[in-house]
């Protein structure tokens, strides 16, 4: 009898496009982003000093929000699919629902606002305001802390509209204040304490010695990518000081 035909063969599909410049920007932004989102342990001690137990309250607290916020965040990926907007929020349609959730996220901006804000001024009040001793100004409690926080607030500003791009914007500050606050800085003054070389590595401090060059290269690179990222959208979507 005659042979029945195969089927033509599929052709191979086609081999994934090489990475480009700007996604590999964007996948080292996307580090220094969940840096930023976990970076809340780095009001550990403002929060400690405000608590009248502050060996237990402060750690409890903190792990328990932390986890909250670990479960949220994995249940959102999840949830999103293969092919989440750039911007999460864009994926709530046109209508009340949508305008619940701006609201919702304004609120959230401004209690994150107010809090690291509040930290913020506290300490630079205490690192400098203090000290200062011209016209009285050490006594002068409340117009000191109104200028600061002006001050402040201006200086937020400038900078949350000379980047309007939301994603950017939370990488550059994942970058250069999360990674610093929450990792490195707390594993450098753990070496000064313990009197170990900062850069050499020691039996009893190689963890702290590994978190070091971790925190290092995390910050490096999300540097680069936050400010790649920034650079690119600049010349893309739209400059400074734009409606984005």
């Amino acid at each position: 009898g005659r042979k029945t035909p195969h089927p033509p063969r599929r052709p191979p599909p086609p081999p994934p496009p090489p990475a480009t410049t700007e996604a590999t920007l964007a996948k080292m932004s996307s580090l220094a982003a969940i840096c930023f989102a976990v970076g809340s342990q780095k009001l550990l001690l403002n929060i400690r000093h405000e608590m009248v137990d502050r060996a237990k309250a402060a750690p409890g607290a903190l792990s328990v929000s932390l986890s909250i916020y670990g479960c949220a965040y994995i249940a959102v990926c999840f949830v999103a699919g293969d092919n989440p907007p750039s911007f999460l929020f864009d994926a709530i349609p046109e209508g009340m629902g949508r305008r619940v959730g701006g609201f919702l996220l304004w609120v959230h901006v401004a209690v994150s606002y107010a809090i690291n804000s509040q930290a913020f001024c506290s300490s630079i009040d205490r690192v400098v305001g203090l000290r200062v001793k011209v016209f009285g100004w050490e006594k002068m409690h409340r117009v000191r802390w109104a200028i600061l926080t002006a001050l402040v607030s201006m200086l937020s500003y400038l900078i949350a509209n000379g980047i309007p791009f939301f994603k950017d914007l939370v990488a550059l500050c994942g970058a250069a204040t999360s990674i610093p606050l929450t990792l490195l800085i707390p594993a450098i003054f753990y070496r000064r304490i313990q009197g170990v070389p900062l850069f050499f590595p020691t039996l009893h401090s190689k963890y702290s010695f590994v978190l070091v060059l971790f925190s290092m290269a995390l910050m490096v690179i999300g540097l680069i990518g936050a400010i790649g990222s920034i650079d690119v959208d600049w010349s893309n979507k739209t400059g400074p000081f734009a409606c984005h």
